[in-house]
């Protein structure tokens, strides 16, 4: 990494720079993806700069490298320019912000080569910053507005401060506090093994007081762990590393003691979206943010507000330093008026609302939409929109259902190929919510539902909610937001692949909880509010030589038997090798991996142990690695 400064460059040693097409987005072929997408618009003051390469950058070449970065009001920026972790992707983060208004020109010099000897030509392009900044609205308002769509009027009655007493009776836990949310299991017949991850939630439109917890619970409703927080919390779950993460603002990610080891949130100026963030085997973060814009809507419907503010998505994918080495706008590829059911004559247009991200098994990004109905497939490597699935713009024909999915939530790849959804189903008729499963093919185009869940008689969640496949084939689903006039509250259900119901579990009337995850993650703890008990953790250690050419030596030591993989990735999470993967007893292993067929740059490889190969992992870490010819 090396701080540059502009000023002394010459601007004449770009003047014969190839510019970007922005129709096309025709890249000199040496290069991938951009951001920001040449010439758009509306980019926030702060943002990064981000080129990535097709192949590995020779760094010695990059040394060499000048990069103009200026604005056509306030003039040549100092930057820090370094190379993020996949070896591939530029990456200019400017001293300071960018003028609001200006256009930005971005200049690169000839001579950058790539490791097989590719050279990067003298281009250029341009950005335009926003007029505004209108970032303001929190995360908590954004999720009220869509929760109040269907029950601004409804009337809630008071939540039971105080534990089910029945549960006291648990001599292995110790007093709950009085306002901890009372649980209620109202079935529970041979459920699925693990704990229930969940938080609960109230909203400023209802009369409920529930003070916030992070919660862990067994079937019995028994918690494991609880902590009480001082504002609502979102998305608590088990990482594929085995950290705890949640969302208070920002998210927190806990390491296995329940300890905060680091935060993560949105950069480039976006406030974090508490919807969703995905741990990715390569150590990079995949996560969302808000995009604000005052659009003049009156240019574009009929009685639009000339300065309304328009609200899309941002997808960001933070490196292991937090540098944002992957950002898409929905403003760059998804008009506002795609948006379904909405009334685009109001003065605020959340047009988007972007509710989870998913790895797809091919390393691409499938984004689940509200208020589009749909679910976007965009290539994590370009940025470009694969395909759409549903709402407006619907590219598949559904097979077995007539009536699709509606304000879903929760886009899911489960092991066997298909996708889960949790269909909140406002706009069926009548409006019910379901789980479904759909068998997708990407060439013919068509989504197949194979298995669907509805409660008889129906749920209705008309916001929030999830869908869990569990390694045992049942189905675990959180309904959401349900109507607080019904005569339940079904917060939690879990299913059979034949559609029977095992187990269910209820917060209080008027108490939500966003996502319910089930997992084992087991902890020997002496009392609720004492950190746990472990066994000593596995180790594994950095490989050796690192970086090599072509073989590394990788060991791993087991304090006890258990059921161990060791498998490498590279840096779009894509399995390249599995060099273990059986049970093993307690000692120290050394595994050896020949790289040969493998091009240069930068791999990951993980170690998770667990205690059959059915059951979720109790150690899992990921560590670096670098190929280097």
């Amino acid at each position: 990494m090396k701080t540059i400064n502009f000023a002394f460059l010459a601007i004449f040693l770009f003047s014969c720079a190839v510019c970007l097409d922005a129709k096309t987005r025709s890249y000199p072929s040496i290069i991938q993806y951009i951001h920001p997408l040449p010439h758009s618009n509306n980019v926030m003051p702060q943002t990064n700069i981000a080129v990535r390469l097709e192949e590995e950058i020779d760094r010695s070449t990059f040394s060499e490298r000048c990069y103009i970065v200026s604005g056509n009001h306030s003039g040549l920026h100092n930057a820090v320019v370094s190379i993020s972790d996949d070896g591939r992707t530029i990456l200019i983060t400017p001293g300071t912000p960018f003028r609001t208004r200006e256009t930005v020109t971005v200049n690169l010099t000839a001579g950058l080569r790539t490791l097989t000897g590719k050279t990067l030509q003298d281009f250029s392009f341009t950005f335009t910053i926003s007029p505004d900044s209108l970032q303001q609205e929190t995360s908590i308002s954004r999720i009220e507005r869509e929760m109040s769509e269907a029950f601004r009027a409804s009337s809630q009655s008071d939540a039971h401060s105080t534990y089910p007493a029945e549960q006291l009776k648990k001599d292995k836990f110790i007093e709950l506090p009085k306002d901890f949310p009372a649980l209620t299991v109202s079935t529970s017949t041979n459920p699925s093994p693990g704990n229930l991850f969940l938080s609960n939630a109230i909203f400023s439109f209802s009369n409920i007081v529930s003070t916030p917890y992070l919660m862990i619970v067994d079937n019995t409703c028994a918690p494991v762990f609880y902590r009480e927080m001082e504002s609502i919390c979102f998305d608590f779950k088990v990482q594929p590393n085995g950290s705890l993460t949640y969302w208070s603002d920002i998210f927190s990610v806990l390491d296995s003691t329940y300890t905060l080891i680091k935060t993560i949130k949105c950069k480039n100026g976006y406030a974090t979206d508490p919807h969703e963030l995905q741990l990715l085997p390569n150590g990079h973060a995949l996560l969302m943010g808000f995009d604000i814009q005052t659009v003049d809507m009156s240019s574009l419907v009929a009685g639009g507000n000339p300065s309304a503010g328009v609200i899309g998505v941002v997808i960001q994918e933070l490196d292991s330093d937090n540098n944002v080495v992957f950002q898409w706008r929905s403003f760059d590829h998804i008009n506002i008026t795609d948006a379904t059911h909405m009334e685009f004559t109001n003065k605020t247009i959340d047009a988007v609302h972007g509710n989870a991200l998913e790895l797809d098994s091919d390393g691409n990004i499938l984004l689940s939409s509200r208020h589009l109905d749909e679910i976007t497939k965009i290539d994590r490597q370009t940025g470009e929109i694969i395909w759409r699935l549903g709402g407006k713009n619907n590219e598949f024909t559904f097979i077995n259902d007539s009536i699709g999915f509606s304000r879903q939530h929760a886009i899911r790849k489960i092991e066997n190929g298909n996708i889960t959804l949790f269909d909140n189903g406002t706009f069926h008729t009548p409006p019910f919510s379901r789980a479904v499963e759909y068998r997708l093919d990407e060439v013919q185009k068509t989504a197949t539902l194979v298995w669907q869940y509805r409660n008889s008689p129906d749920y209705y969640g008309n916001s929030l909610g999830y869908v869990q496949r569990l390694l045992n084939g049942n189905t675990l689903i959180s309904w959401g937001t349900t109507d607080p006039n019904e005569p339940v509250n079904p917060t939690v259900t879990e299913v059979t692949n034949k559609g029977l119901k095992v187990f269910e579990m209820s917060l209080p009337k008027g108490v939500y909880t966003y996502r319910a995850f089930r997992s084992e993650w087991p902890r020997k703890t002496t009392g609720v509010q004492s950190q746990p008990v472990f066994p000593n953790n596995a180790v594994l250690h950095q490989n050796y030589p690192n970086p090599f050419n072509p073989v590394t030596t990788i060991s791993v030591e087991l304090p006890e038997s258990g059921y161990a993989s060791l498998k490498i990735y590279d840096v779009i999470g894509r399995e390249i090798a599995s060099l273990i993967d059986t049970q093993l007893e307690a000692g120290q292993y050394h595994y050896t991996w020949n790289a040969n067929g493998n091009s240069s740059g930068v791999y990951f490889y993980t170690l998770s142990v667990s205690s059959t190969p059915q059951h979720a992992p109790v150690f899992q870490q990921t560590k670096k690695l670098v190929l280097a010819r």
